[in-house]
């Protein structure tokens, strides 16, 4: 099957962490093919190589112009968030370009581009389509049935001591790798990038009422074990447990009737990402109220490296392992081995 040709717009955004919808799709996607990142404050280059120091082959370019010139795209994806979810100053018009010249467009903010009327005019004249993620979910009203306790799948949570940690990226590292190894895996998305990327199962957590986050959560696990009855489940996580302005986490454990959980963690960020007057929490906090929630084990940390350079990490990475004594991995520098070697046991536990 041929995917959509897909730009991911990231005007001034790509190298920060409100670009994370553009990075989880340089990083993976299979329901679009990308083809171009736009951010005019980058002189060009290899989208992968600027985010990780590992090409891609996702060329960025400094125009929206240049780069549907270039690329001959079907579809334009809003890749960068904001405070609040709505759009970027300044991309309310590049959506109205990408539909006054055909293009499909997609976004997963909480401010609707179909709630537009000029923006439902273009697309209407020019035979595109509008899709916002958020709104598919927002009558999804499936109700928690107990039936969860059935699934024999291992299934393991993503926690974060921060937002835009790197929780939806240590899962797809972690699938992938368990795919690798001849396990068969599958991540269950909770937000909006997870759906852009083409993850079957899952909901946009944020877009749901309430009484039925719980039953959504359960839901996409059931619908994951019946359509393909994967040895693993990796459910991203959202937010963080303590987080004032974020709050995520309770549900994915409670719900997802977990046998487990990762905790990621960023040791050089300063402080909450985009909240300079808070501290980072204390990580021993996050798994101690994590474990007593669940009564199941921390089975392994991720570090996310921003502001830490390459020659700090292994003494960091040391200190971790001392103080919470399970494997500590940087998972994209050097991949998630040691985790997977640590929860390959649960699938002789769990029946």
């Amino acid at each position: 099957m041929t995917l959509p040709r897909a730009i991911v717009y990231a005007d001034r955004l790509f190298t920060a962490t409100d670009g994370k919808t553009a990075h989880g799709l340089v990083r993976y996607c299979q329901r679009y093919s990308i083809v171009g990142v736009v951010d005019s404050t980058l002189p060009g280059g290899d989208a992968g190589q600027i985010l990780d120091g590992k090409p891609s082959g996702i060329p960025v370019f400094p125009s929206l112009e240049t780069a549907v010139m270039r690329t001959k795209p079907e579809t334009f994806i809003v890749g960068a968030v904001s405070e609040g979810g709505v759009l970027p100053s300044g991309y309310e018009g590049a959506v109205e370009w990408a539909l006054g010249h055909g293009l499909n467009v997609v976004s997963g903010l909480h401010e609707f581009i179909s709630d537009k009327p000029r923006c439902v005019a273009l697309a209407n004249k020019h035979g595109c389509t509008i899709t916002d993620v958020r709104k598919i979910y927002r009558d999804h009203k499936r109700f928690y049935t107990g039936e969860i306790i059935n699934i024999p799948s291992v299934r393991i949570a993503l926690l974060g001591t921060d937002s835009a940690i790197g929780k939806r990226t240590m899962a797809v590292v972690l699938v992938n790798e368990l795919r690798k190894r001849g396990y068969s895996a599958d991540m269950i998305f909770t937000g909006q990038t997870g759906w852009m990327q083409g993850w079957r199962h899952g909901v946009v957590l944020d877009a749901l009422i309430n009484d039925f986050v719980s039953g959504g959560i359960e839901g996409a696990i059931i619908d994951s074990w019946r359509d393909d009855h994967p040895q693993f489940i990796v459910i991203e996580g959202q937010g963080s447990l303590v987080h004032p302005f974020f709050p995520g986490g309770f549900e994915i454990l409670a719900a997802g009737r977990v046998h487990g959980f990762l905790l990621m963690d960023a040791p050089g960020r300063p402080h909450l990402d985009g909240f300079p007057g808070y501290p980072m929490p204390d990580p021993k906090r996050v798994v101690t109220i994590a474990e007593l929630l669940t009564e199941k084990p921390l089975l392994g940390i991720g570090l996310n490296h921003e502001h830490l350079s390459p020659a700090q990490m292994p003494a960091v990475i040391q200190r971790y392992a001392n103080l919470f004594h399970v494997p500590v991995v940087d998972p994209l520098t050097d991949g998630v081995a040691g985790i997977i070697d640590a929860i390959e046991p649960l699938t002789e536990k769990v029946t």
